[in-house]
């Protein structure tokens, strides 16, 4: 199928992402609606959980018939340096599950739904990423790559018009009874998230890393709905209102440029084209530095728990440069060690966080802050 669609013109093959990505929709809804038929696949996200195994059988299907199944074997730089390279999300993920859990226990006679539950919820998210990046990443991405020409601005054009057709899909959410207002900021956001998964996939070459950071992300943004109760997942997106808009946009902007400058994208053209680039002693000495930085960082931000985002992308980035010179950086030792330190401090930070406000009211809680 995929040497057909070569031969098409550029924007036919745009549109055929559309479709790929509009059938995904209905056939997610199709199989929702056949299961809201039977009452015990209407509590909590059972009903989420089959639409999502049913999408998932078409977009495994989609990715055999395009031939891309490879995707789901290339290990590319591995899970370390890989998720290092998307060490934006990485961090992001690991503060966002964080203060979710911290915000959830300071609301009143919060309590967690029964261990099935949150099975289901877990594996739901799991779900929407696995069944999302395969489907954006793993085919419409790949494909657009494959027609596009190999040079910066064709690899940015299938980025970018990837990463929109993946933000426009979150506008059907108003048929399920999202507020317009807030469907256009999830998708908004969606967009520049887009953005920075693709470069986190190209980076690493290794789509598991954007199946994982795709699912935490959803599993802490609906952390409330799905472990505590409070609500639905349309809730949870409904929520968003305009200053999720001026608060995302510029934090998730920062990154997207930072991870497509010339000289990475240079790197990734010369990968896409059989001619990986080996790390240098530079590259290991610049992990390094940045091990160090946030080591450091993280540190100082343990101490209100979000510096475990900070160390454990330090930890990440002084492996990864211990990998390429294995004796030679007392930098990255010094982001080693820095990193775990901030990484332990922070994490005995949030159990002590967790064990007491629960025991806190809100009025004492407020009034201690």
């Amino acid at each position: 199928m995929k040497q057909k669609v070569m031969k098409l013109p550029q924007a036919v093959v745009v549109i055929i992402g559309v479709f790929i990505l509009a059938g995904f929709l209905i056939v997610m809804n199709l199989v929702g609606r056949v299961a809201a038929e039977i009452p015990a696949f209407l509590s909590g996200y059972t009903l989420q959980f089959i639409s999502e195994v049913g999408a998932a059988v078409y977009s495994l299907l989609l990715l055999a018939a395009f031939g891309y199944l490879r995707v789901l074997k290339e290990k590319g730089e591995g899970f370390v340096k890989g998720f290092y390279s998307g060490g934006f999300m990485t961090g992001y993920c690991v503060i966002m599950v964080i203060a979710q859990l911290i915000v959830q226990q300071t609301v009143p006679d919060n309590t967690l739904v029964s261990p099935g539950q949150i099975v289901i919820f877990t594996l739901t998210v799991f779900l929407v990423g696995f069944n999302e990046e395969i489907l954006v990443r793993g085919i419409i991405l790949n494909l657009f790559l494959d027609r596009f020409a190999n040079t910066r601005r064709g690899m940015l054009s299938a980025i970018v018009l990837s990463s929109l057709i993946f933000g426009c899909a979150h506008l059907p959410n108003v048929l399920s009874g999202v507020p317009l207002g807030s469907a256009l900021i999830q998708s908004v956001q969606a967009t520049l998230l887009g953005v920075i998964f693709a470069a986190a996939y190209l980076r690493s070459g290794n789509l598991w890393i954007t199946i994982i950071l795709h699912a935490v992300t959803d599993f802490a943004g609906l952390m409330a709905s799905g472990l505590y109760g409070n609500g639905t997942m349309v809730d949870g997106i409904g929520s968003l209102s305009v200053i999720n808009l001026v608060v995302t946009v510029p934090l998730f902007l920062i990154p997207c440029i930072v991870l497509l400058r010339p000289g990475k994208l240079d790197g990734i053209i010369a990968a896409r084209g059989g001619n990986p680039l080996p790390p240098t002693a530079e590259d290991a000495e610049s992990m390094a530095v940045t091990s160090l930085i946030l080591g450091v960082f993280g540190i100082f931000m343990s101490f209100a728990g979000y510096g475990a985002g900070f160390a454990v992308v330090g930890l990440l980035g002084a492996v990864s440069s211990k990998k390429i010179k294995p004796h030679q950086s007392g930098i990255a030792t010094a982001g080693l060690v820095t990193s775990i330190v901030g990484l332990v401090i922070a994490l005995a930070v949030v159990v002590l966080m967790l064990l007491v406000l629960p025991l806190l009211g809100m009025d004492d809680l407020m009034s201690i802050l």
